[in-house]
C-alpha cells in the first residue's frame, strides 16, 4: 500500500479529525466573546437608565397632580381617621414621587406620617384604602411590612 492509498482510505478519518479541529475553535472563539454577559449588562445599563431618567409629563398633568396633592394633604388633616382621605392622600404622594414632583425623602416622610396614624389609629379598611396602600408600597419600598400589616388588619 503506497501513502496515496492510505491517504485514500483514511480519507473519513481525515475530515471528522479536521471537522473536529474547526469546531472545537468554533467554540472556544464563541466562549471568548461572552455574548451573554455583554447583552445582561447592555440590558441593565439600560434599565438602569430608564429608571434615573425623568419622566416626561405634561405641565397640566404636572399641575392636577401637585394641585390633588395639596387638596388631598388638606383633607387629611381635616379628617385623618377617614379612610377615603387617607387613600387619597397615599395615592397623591405616590404620584407626586413616581412623577418626580415631590422628592422621594420628603414623600416617604410624609407616607410614613399617614402609616404611623393608621397603625394608632387603624379605622376602617375600605377597599379603595387597600388599593392606596398597593400604590403607596410601589413607590415607598421600603414601608411594604407597614403597609402588608395595615392591609391584612381587618
Amino acid at each position: 500500500m503506497t501513502f496515496r492509498e492510505g491517504l485514500l482510505k483514511a480519507r473519513g478519518q481525515i475530515t471528522f479529525i479536521a471537522a473536529l479541529a474547526i469546531s472545537t475553535g468554533i467554540i472556544i472563539y464563541l466562549e471568548t466573546l461572552d455574548t451573554e454577559e455583554r447583552i445582561q449588562g447592555r440590558v441593565a445599563s439600560e434599565l438602569s437608565r430608564q429608571r434615573n431618567a425623568p419622566p416626561n409629563i405634561s405641565p397640566v398633568v404636572e399641575a392636577r397632580v401637585r394641585a390633588n396633592l395639596q387638596r388631598t394633604e388638606a383633607i387629611y388633616s381635616a379628617e385623618p381617621i377617614a379612610a377615603a382621605s387617607r387613600a387619597a392622600l397615599l395615592t397623591s404622594l405616590a404620584s407626586a414621587v413616581q412623577l418626580s414632583i415631590l422628592r422621594p425623602e420628603d414623600g416617604l416622610a410624609r407616607a410614613q406620617r399617614v402609616i404611623a396614624d393608621m397603625e394608632r389609629q387603624t379605622g376602617e379598611v375600605t377597599p379603595v384604602l387597600v388599593s392606596a396602600l398597593g400604590a403607596a408600597a410601589v413607590a415607598f419600598p421600603i414601608l411594604q411590612e407597614r403597609i402588608a400589616s395595615l392591609a391584612s388588619a381587618p
